[in-house]
């Protein structure tokens, strides 16, 4: 909580204390409730003890935290076993991900929440996050490469085959699974041809802005691979 000091800003005026996040639930348990972020640390979990308590089976005790970093605030994933997404995207555990507003939120396949934060400001140190490399900003699907935003956009078939290979980075990341994410709808199967296209093209594009990386790698009777750069 602010003390008075803290709230004092420039020509000794009073600023009032910033408001806490909001999660609003639209779908699966507590939908259609809105729920304030209480602190600078909020725990979800199947634990009564938790700060929002989710009664399931599939949620782990300590299954997430959302937490204060100062002026922004972040989601970890506690290890949980049925895992925690943002805008569709599983995070890795334990590593903190910034919470932008509207970021989407899903706890394992219970429930998903809006986070709702009025004080959201992107910030420089956010931007530092994105580089080296290539960043994927998934709620505005938007590719960045080198903090520079690729223009045109990718197709959504292009988007959608970066982000499966962007969240397996260094994983081989087979044909099958590759067709079932482009293509979920299709019977039948999928001839190689056009996901040798669908991977070419995308590598073209990602070469727009950096020609001397190779993000994307072929595995020889296996399937495809991202490599993240790793230099500035």
């Amino acid at each position: 909580m602010m003390t008075p000091l803290d709230q004092i800003g420039l020509g000794g005026q009073m600023q009032p204390e910033k408001e806490n996040p909001k999660l609003l639930f639209i779908s699966g348990i507590n939908e259609g409730e809105q729920v304030q972020i209480q602190g600078k640390v909020c725990v979800i979990g199947r634990d009564p003890s938790a700060d929002i308590s989710l009664d399931s089976p599939f949620i782990s005790r300590h299954h997430a935290e959302i937490r204060s970093e100062g002026v922004y605030w972040t989601i970890a994933d506690l290890f949980s076993k049925n895992g925690v997404f943002r805008n569709k995207a599983r995070i890795e555990p334990g590593e903190p991900i910034p919470l932008h507003n509207h970021d989407e939120i899903q706890i394992g396949s219970v429930c998903m929440f809006r986070f709702m934060d009025p004080e959201d400001t992107l910030l420089e140190s956010d931007m530092q996050m994105r580089t080296p490399g290539v960043w994927l900003d998934e709620l505005n699907r938007e590719v960045y490469v080198h903090n520079n935003e690729l223009d045109p956009p990718l197709s959504q078939q292009q988007f959608d085959l970066l982000a499966v290979l962007f969240h397996h980075q260094r994983e081989v990341v087979t044909n099958e699974m590759i067709a079932d994410a482009l293509w979920p709808e299709a019977v039948g199967g999928i001839e190689s041809a056009a996901i040798d296209n669908a991977f070419s093209r995308l590598r073209n594009r990602l070469a727009e802005l950096d020609p001397e990386h190779e993000y994307l790698e072929t595995v020889r009777g296996v399937g495809r691979r991202f490599v993240q750069r790793e230099d500035n």
